[in-house]
């Protein structure tokens, strides 16, 4: 029975059950991943949905994944011929990891990577500290990289002996330093949200212990007892978003959850005698998986040596990648068609901090899932992402908002909302990409009564360029500049969105429509549901597509065609990365985006564009595409054509008029892209088309679109007046160009 204070609730919420019917001998290393794993090789079988948890069978040298549902199973990532204490991810190119892993492995540390027929396998030896530091054997135990990138394992002695093992630090330049010794079991360490704190335990000694870590450096503080364990050995460990340090205690078939004063809020019984670790998700349903051990048992009992889950009422962080060489690594965005112009990425893991980056930064953007296409977010100066910050998630039913933080995917805010029973009136297509970005760049969903996504923001608090932070309200003066930002005003911490009760959607998607009909019908076509988006190649008497995605019964026929029962997906994808079609009702979570959350529709090798033309042009707009098809139609992986009501954001697309957006993916390939841009924008501009800011366009005469944009300029030299968020990109379009005549 778990052991609680008077008056406390457990935050255990469900039975324990194990994940899979095997007992590993040494389980350990248990860490939930905010981008996930792949369970199988993506060259067999591309956006397979995502394993989030990885664990360790020391021993064996053995890295497992699962999705840590009961009986779900692990999955087998690789087989080493050396104990395996641990791994982080790799972050080096993109937002996410790089798909290798930082290990510390044998007797010491190493890179690995999964080769292309499924192997894990060494691509570089960082160092063998332990190799030659004892006259008896040592290996290398458990470890985890810290908040600012740095890659923290521990050594013992194969037969635990006291005094044998140590603590090492790996530097994102490669550098390995002893930091403590003389340590027998080390386990943990686990690290405070902004890794100024870390507990590391020594488990034969029953001793936890807690350092101040200097952020800058990583040099420790010598270090006080934190609490003493008594009735087992504190084995593995995590840090909630609460801030409450949780133990594992082998040989105590418990675990034990403390306040950051050291306070025991709950023994936790575990069905194990001997639990090793424990990784705590980051994203609901939050769910804890604890890794343990048969080590030592003569018969293993009950669920001893399995992984084991259960549902939890508190989120975990996501682990930490070692982020090697920052300063000599080149950014990338999502597509890999741009490389940033900086290679100084930081991660500030609080408001103070990233206040303090900004204010002492000359030149500063910001970047969210890097879903741009174009150099809208690009730097010589600072980049900075916000996934480190502490995570925000605040429901004001009473208000009909929710508050979140800037690092936030609209599928993670979606998934969130719904299980609350509340809904956003409209999402993007791609449930990856972050809120934040996604408003500043006006990014938008579909329907002829949906505004853009930026319409939904009640408020938002934005980090100014002199470490100040502000508040920009619904009806203030300046509100209407400040969301669709283009990052020209601050970085963003903070959102309010207007929320509503959740509500059901179903898709269905009407094939071989004509381009007669949709040229003669477009008004009546995009009407005909919630959301409506007219899919084409440009070629043929066939339009292509009718995806409608409707609140309320369908109609049976569209220009003469009835709906597909089956799914299909999108661009030469597999009807599996798309959203649920065929008629079946679903929630607006699963149904608003094209894509599925836990599916990478793909993973660069495209490019996009997208012109926002005023409704009224919109036919005529059509017609001069098709008669580009022949250009059009061989760089093409699909266009998408859809609406949206006009929004009273300054730089949006859709400001101060209803408009059709044209969207086109194109295949990657840059030269003849761009050589085609300008051809289409021949067409389209004089029809009042405004690109996307995020996409890739051609012409820099973008300003004289947009009524208001002597307003945000003068927004953005009052608020940044030595202009630490322009950046060339902004430079050649708004700030450096001379005033010209509104047009349509």
């Amino acid at each position: 029975m778990n052991t609680l204070p008077t008056g406390q609730t457990s935050v255990i919420r469900s039975a324990w059950a194990p994940v899979d019917e095997r007992r590993l001998f040494l389980g350990e290393g248990a860490r939930f991943l905010e981008t996930g794993v792949s369970p199988v090789l993506d060259a067999e079988q591309p956006g397979t949905a995502q394993h989030p948890f990885v664990l360790v069978d020391i021993l064996d040298g053995t890295l497992y994944s699962t999705t840590a549902e009961p009986s779900s199973g692990l999955t087998l990532q690789g087989s080493l011929d050396a104990p395996l204490g641990a791994v982080a991810p790799v972050r080096q190119h993109s937002s996410a990891p790089d798909g290798r892993w930082v290990a510390a492995l044998g007797k010491g540390l190493a890179l690995l990577e999964r080769s292309a027929t499924g192997e894990l396998q060494i691509v570089e030896t960082l160092g063998e500290p332990a190799a030659d530091r004892s006259s008896v054997p040592l290996r290398m135990n458990d470890a985890v990289a810290d908040p600012h990138g740095r890659f923290w394992a521990g050594a013992m002695a194969y037969d635990g002996d006291a005094g044998q093992g140590f603590l090492l630090r790996l530097d994102p330049d490669g550098s390995i330093h002893i930091v403590l010794d003389d340590l027998a079991i080390p386990n943990g360490p686990a690290f405070s949200a902004d890794g100024a704190t870390m507990y590391l335990a020594d488990t034969p000694t029953g001793w936890i212990r807690r350092y101040r870590v200097d952020i800058a450096t990583g040099a420790l503080d010598a270090g006080e007892d934190f609490i003493h364990i008594s009735e087992g050995g504190p084995d593995g460990m995590t840090v909630d978003v609460e801030d409450c340090l949780w133990s594992a205690v082998w040989g105590a078939s418990c675990l034990h959850r403390y306040s950051p004063s050291g306070e025991l809020l709950e023994r936790i019984d575990v069905p194990v005698r001997q639990p090793t670790s424990i990784a705590l998700s980051a994203a609901p349903p939050y769910r804890v998986m604890v890794t343990s051990a048969t080590e030592n048992l003569e018969e293993p009992t009950d669920h001893d040596g399995r992984v084991i889950t259960a549902e939890v009422s508190v989120a975990g962080r996501p682990a930490v990648s070692w982020l090697r060489s920052p300063a000599q690594e080149s950014q990338a965005n999502w597509a890999g068609n741009l490389t940033y112009s900086s290679t100084r990425l930081e991660r500030p893991r609080s408001i103070d901090e990233l206040a303090r980056l900004v204010a002492e930064s000359e030149q500063v953007k910001a970047l969210g899932s890097r879903h741009s296409f174009s150099s809208v977010a690009d730097t010589t100066g600072t980049l900075i992402e916000l996934t480190a910050m502490p995570q925000v998630f605040t429901l004001d039913a009473e208000a009909g908002t929710v508050t979140f933080d800037a690092a936030t995917r609209y599928g993670d805010l979606a998934a969130a909302l719904q299980a609350e029973g509340w809904a956003l009136p409209n999402m993007a297509s791609l449930p990856h990409i972050t809120v934040a970005g996604s408003v500043a760049t006006g990014t938008h969903g579909s329907g002829d009564r949906n505004p853009p996504l930026a319409s939904s923001v009640r408020s938002l608090d934005m980090v100014l360029a002199d470490g100040s932070l502000r508040t920009f309200r619904r009806g203030d003066a300046d509100f209407d500049g400040a969301v669709v930002s283009l990052g020209a005003l601050g970085v963003v911490t903070t959102l309010t969105l207007d929320v509503v009760p959740s509500f059901e959607v179903r898709q269905d998607i009407y094939d071989g429509v004509s381009w007669g009909g949709v040229l003669e019908n477009f008004e009546e076509l995009t009407g005909a549901a919630y959301s409506v988006s007219l899919f084409t190649r440009w070629v043929g008497e066939d339009f292509g597509l009718v995806w409608m995605k409707s609140t309320q019964e369908p109609p049976a026929e569209v220009l003469g065609v009835t709906a597909r029962r089956e799914d299909i997906g999108l661009a030469g994808g597999p009807p599996e990365f798309a959203t649920e079609q065929g008629g079946r009702w679903g929630s607006w979570d699963q149904r608003l985006p094209h894509f599925r959350l836990d599916f990478t529709p793909s993973n660069g090798d495209e490019l996009q564009t997208e012109y926002l033309l005023p409704r009224e042009n919109a036919v005529e707009g059509l017609r001069r595409m098709r008669a580009l098809s022949s250009e059009i139609e061989p760089l093409l992986l699909i266009s998408e054509i859809r609406t949206m009501a006009a929004d009273d954001q300054w730089m949006s697309g859709a400001s101060g008029r209803e408009t059709v957006g044209f969207h086109f993916t194109w295949l990657q390939r840059e030269e003849e892209v761009a050589a085609l841009l300008p051809r289409l924008e021949e067409q389209l501009l004089p029809l009042g088309a405004r690109p996307h800011w995020g996409k890739r366009f051609a012409t820099t005469d973008i300003a004289s679109f947009y009524p208001r944009v002597g307003d945000f300029t003068r927004l953005a030299q009052e608020l940044d007046p030595k202009g630490t968020f322009r950046n060339a990109f902004l430079n050649d379009l708004l700030f450096g160009a001379e005033p010209r005549e509104p047009r349509n």
